[in-house]
């Protein structure tokens, strides 16, 4: 009978019938004959699915979904039996105790041991796929799938299905309850067929799988086939987390490394293969697991990590391994991460340890022992993998520290240490010539000279005035007195260090943070001019007019971004000994200017309106520092350190607030200075700041006197008709 080219439906009724085998190839036309007809020997033994011969267990590893009933839908996770297999790729499959054979595509499962697929049965449904992927991570190689062809040729007699005995002898494998097997002759068909796929025409090809594809709901899987889940233990619990941590290396899973290679040598070959590192293959969960010890950081245990691998706390020694330790990661989330952990050590070092001892620490580092014990091999693993690495980072660490955190201005004596220490280096070459290069820049450090900004627009025109300390301020250009407060802002904002900031959580006086109590202390100097220039006018009307020159500079300020000087103004303004003075802001014109600049002084939120505008800001800037200050004060109350053990983390949100803070050093203002406008601002800011807050409140009574005298006299008049 000549076989349909389309494909037959795959119904297997496997209780009804007894199966038999007939000879690979074999296409006699009696060979109908030597089928089973059904309902024939039903008592059997054999009669039952459990006399159906497989070719072994099959794991599957994506969901599969057709709506062909020729076709066995499955799940993720689940275990097959495979009885037939196609060289286009369609394997004929049954779930174990099922009664429906179906095809299913070799690609979606991997083929499994009778040991492996006995294990997984005793696993939960849905960690199979990561107990077998650990499994195969943790020997090194997965198991190679056997290629099993059913209709294959044997020309040895002993072989040959027409000499051997009986064929369901009890030399035969069943696959219940016994182990699968494999065999070289296929299932035979009973006398209803069983579908096969074409043998020449329409042959289908498999899809592919679709990982993320779950929207069917398969077959289910009878419940009294399932096993009770059973407790992993230590070690699968171990190659279990290796598997899920190290899930990026999953693709490289189906080749095999060379047998001869140790699992040490299979994972890093592997893992370079997957990296295209000769290096990148060390930083991984899989190779870290089986690193030998000494290849191992000593203190690692004396760190806690967060969930993303960035430092919480530890102890000195621990952080200063981790400072000086290789980073083998291409990652570059992981590069930026330990880029920012060596910013925050050296930026705040100073706040738990000394450069003298920082310096021994690092020093010691590039000394580092061999360990006892080594063999040869493991001796020249040791110094590529460990010494050399560890020796080369603490080179770079001193570039660092010399180059982006001050060590000539804050420890010249631990330059000078630098300098013995480096001339003793003169092998291996690479880090002698990184020794060289770190001696030149400590050279050209020391005798370079600081270099300004030059600004590449001219001053626009303004009006001149011979004697500029005596004009009435009202009369001067509100722009020319708040651009020249731009660039004197600028000038004390460029000098302050990150340090400064950091210093300033510990003490609020003194030479650690000068530079960031100057820049401050202008702040406080414009706001008592302010408050000068107004109090000191008699006339009502000049008063008035003063006012609004100060609320133009501030709306000035803003443009400009010099948030700094726009907070001293507005505080001025806002001041009791001002805002009492009722007569004068009666005839203010831009009050409502000020209302709308008062609203980014608040300081509630957390000062959320100077938050908002340092965020839109674009350009050069002047922040007003006074709330990050506050929030340096407030990280200060939330972490500590305790037992020994440093709060890394404290300094991390320090880091982070003196960058914000100092984010803008970098965008110089292109205006040229006008000599004679800043001097006026200097001289005024110098002689007004010597004003305690008496003054300020006598002088304030006193105007407020006047001003209602003259309120009661202008109602006089008005009374009296005029």
């Amino acid at each position: 009978m000549l076989q349909s080219p389309y494909r037959q439906a795959l119904h297997l009724d496997v209780s009804s019938f007894r199966l038999q085998s007939v000879p690979s190839g074999y296409n006699s036309p009696s060979s109908s004959s030597a089928r089973a007809s059904i309902g024939t020997d039903i008592s059997s033994p054999t009669s039952s699915a459990s006399s159906l011969i497989t070719m072994g267990s099959v794991l599957c590893m994506h969901d599969f979904q057709s709506p062909d009933a020729d076709h066995l839908t499955f799940r993720k996770n689940e275990i097959l039996e495979v009885v037939k297999k196609e060289d286009s790729g369609w394997w004929a499959a049954m779930r174990r105790g099922g009664e429906r054979i179906g095809w299913i595509p070799q690609a979606f499962v991997n083929t499994l041991s009778e040991e492996m697929a006995e294990k997984l049965w005793n696993v939960r449904d849905e960690l199979r796929v990561y107990e077998y992927e650990a499994e195969q991570l943790y020997n090194g190689a997965p198991t190679n799938p056997t290629n099993h062809e059913w209709y294959k040729e044997d020309d040895s007699p002993a072989s040959s299905p027409l000499s051997s005995p009986a064929l369901n002898s009890a030399s035969s494998r069943e696959v219940y309850p016994s182990s699968p097997s494999r065999r070289h002759y296929p299932p035979p068909s009973p006398v209803t067929p069983m579908p096969q796929p074409p043998l020449r025409y329409n042959k289908p090809t498999p899809p592919t799988p679709d990982p993320d594809s779950q929207d069917f709901a398969p077959e289910a899987v009878p419940k009294g086939n399932r096993r009770q889940p059973i407790q992993l233990d230590d070690a699968a619990k171990s190659r279990l987390s290796v598997a899920i941590e190290a899930s990026q290396f999953r693709d490289i899973m189906g080749s095999s490394p060379d047998s001869s290679l140790s699992p040490f040598d299979a994972t890093k070959q592997k893992l370079i293969k997957l990296t295209g590192s000769n290096d990148a293959w060390i930083d991984s969960p899989a190779a870290r697991a089986i690193l030998p010890p000494y290849l191992l950081p000593t203190y690692s245990d004396q760190l806690k990590l967060d969930v993303d691998g960035s430092v919480v706390n530890g102890t000195l020694v621990a952080l200063v391994e981790k400072l000086s330790s290789e980073i083998w990661a291409k990652d570059p989330i992981k590069v930026n991460r330990e880029k920012i952990f060596k910013d925050v050590f050296l930026t705040t070092f100073r706040t738990f340890t000394t450069a003298n001892q920082l310096f021994d620490m690092l020093v010691a580092r590039y000394r580092m022992e061999r360990p006892e014990n080594l063999t040869e091999d493991q001796a020249q693993e040791w110094r590529e993998r460990m010494q050399i690495p560890t020796q080369s980072r603490t080179l770079n660490l001193f570039t660092m520290w010399l180059q982006d955190h001050r060590m000539l201005e804050e420890e010249p004596h631990i330059a000078n240490r630098l300098t013995d220490f480096l001339t003793q280096i003169t092998q291996p070459q690479s880090l002698a010539l990184t020794a060289k290069l770190i001696l030149r820049s400590i050279e050209d450090l020391t005798f370079a000279e600081p270099t300004a900004p030059s600004p590449t627009v001219p001053p626009r025109k303004r009006r001149k005035s011979k004697n500029l300390g005596k004009t009435d301020l009202w009369r001067l250009d509100p722009s020319d007195i708040a651009e020249q407060l731009a660039l004197l802002e600028f000038k004390r904002y460029v000098k302050i260090t990150a340090q400064e900031c950091i210093s300033y959580a510990k003490t609020q006086t003194g030479k650690p943070v000068e530079n960031l109590c100057a820049f401050c202390a202008t702040h406080d100097k414009l706001a008592a001019w302010v408050k000068t220039s107004i109090l000191t006018n008699e006339a009502l009307g000049r008063r008035a007019d003063t006012v609004d020159f100060w609320i133009k500079v501030a709306e000035k300020c803003r443009l400009l971004n010099n948030f700094a000087s726009m907070s001293a103004v507005i505080n001025a303004l806002s001041s009791t000994v001002i805002s009492r003075l009722h007569l004068t802001w009666a005839h203010v014109s831009r009050k409502s200017n000020l209302d709308t600049l008062i609203k980014f002084n608040d300081p509630s939120g957390g000062f959320s309106g100077y938050r908002a505008l340092l965020k839109n800001a674009d350009g050069p800037c002047v922040p007003f520092v006074g709330m990050f200050m506050t929030d340096i004060v407030h990280i200060s109350d939330q972490f500590s350190d305790h037992d020994g053990q440093l709060s890394f983390i404290q300094r991390q949100r320090w880091y982070d607030v003196g960058q914000a803070m100092l984010r803008a050093q970098s965008k110089p203002y292109i205006i040229a200075e006008s000599e004679s406008t800043m001097a006026f601002i200097s001289g005024h800011l110098a002689k007004d700041s010597s004003k305690d807050q008496a003054w300020f409140w006598e002088q304030s009574q006193q105007v407020q006197q006047s001003e209602l005298a003259h309120a009661d006299i202008r109602k006089g008049l008005e009374a009296a008709g005029f």
